[in-house]
């Protein structure tokens, strides 16, 4: 498999700028070669002096968003759904600023922002016109975007890589595809052997996240049939390490992590990054 491997700089929190500097040094000396960055409201002066530091290091920014719950694009009202295309086509403008030639998240839909009843065909097609117009508007960037389907915890629209590939294939446009996440793949698919195969040539990244959201191989994610399966479909994407810690101000966040898994952030990188490359070479022999 041509690879290339990245982190996701959401380990130290949402907010991302140039006083990561030091972090930033620490993956390329590693051996990472991208970051998936945050975007949190960082400012463009930020994005763009973020920009200039990751070309020093020769790291490829991959930006990645999460939409709060007044921005949600299956909104029962019109106003909230037209915010929505705004707030996704700010999105991909900060995503061009910084660099970046992704913009992933869970982009369907709200994180967390449940119904309490399955999807409905109206909210299904409130999320795709919106996406085909945010869609419309990266590829004027050349832009991708990275639809993360997500598990019944998060998101009650997409569940499955078959309904993620679904949704891009009725949205219709080359520059939107499916994220894999291990993590969600763990809790909603029956295995990374059908899984994956179901997003197809819509394939666009992968990340590599434990089923605890700590250090990779000390939990219950099927890492052997993951990368067997890559290496099936001759995948050549990014694959993007994603752990979380707690966050900075012992406050809840957006993805519930009370205890971390790990004993460092800097030893969990540099265990990840041997990980996955040392299963890369297993495959290729």
């Amino acid at each position: 498999m041509k690879v290339r491997i990245g982190v996701d700089m959401r380990l130290w929190g949402d907010s991302i700028g140039v006083g990561h500097l030091p972090q930033l040094e620490m993956l390329a000396f590693l051996g990472y070669e991208g970051v998936a960055v945050p975007l949190a409201g960082q400012g463009l002066s930020e994005l763009k002096l973020l920009r200039v530091a990751l070309t020093d290091l020769d790291l490829v920014p991959l930006a990645t968003t999460i939409i709060p719950a007044e921005f949600n694009p299956i909104d029962a009202s019109e106003r909230v759904r037209k915010r929505a295309v705004d707030y996704l086509k700010q999105r991909v403008d900060e995503a061009v600023e910084l660099g970046s030639e992704v913009l992933c998240g869970g982009l369907f839909q709200a994180q967390g922002q449940l119904s309490g009843v399955p999807p409905t065909d109206r909210e299904w097609d409130w999320s795709r016109r919106c996406l085909r117009e945010v869609g419309e508007h990266a590829a004027g960037y050349g832009v991708k975007l990275g639809l993360e389907f997500q598990s019944r915890f998060d998101a009650h629209l997409v569940n499955t890589a078959a309904e993620a590939a679904r949704m891009c294939r009725e949205i219709d446009l080359d520059n939107v595809g499916v994220l894999y996440n291990t993590f969600h793949a763990h809790l909603e698919e029956f295995n990374p052997a059908r899984a994956l195969p179901a997003a197809g040539e819509r394939l666009l990244m992968v990340h590599l996240s434990e089923s605890h959201r700590g250090e990779l191989g000390r939990g219950q994610v099927q890492w052997h049939e993951t990368f067997a399966t890559l290496d099936f479909l001759d995948y050549y994407g990014w694959l993007v390490v994603q752990a979380l810690g707690v966050a900075a101000s012992g406050d809840a966040d957006s993805a519930h992590i009370w205890r971390e898994r790990f004993d460092s952030r800097e030893q969990l990188c540099a265990d990840a990054i041997g990980l996955v490359q040392q299963t890369l070479r297993l495959q290729r022999e």
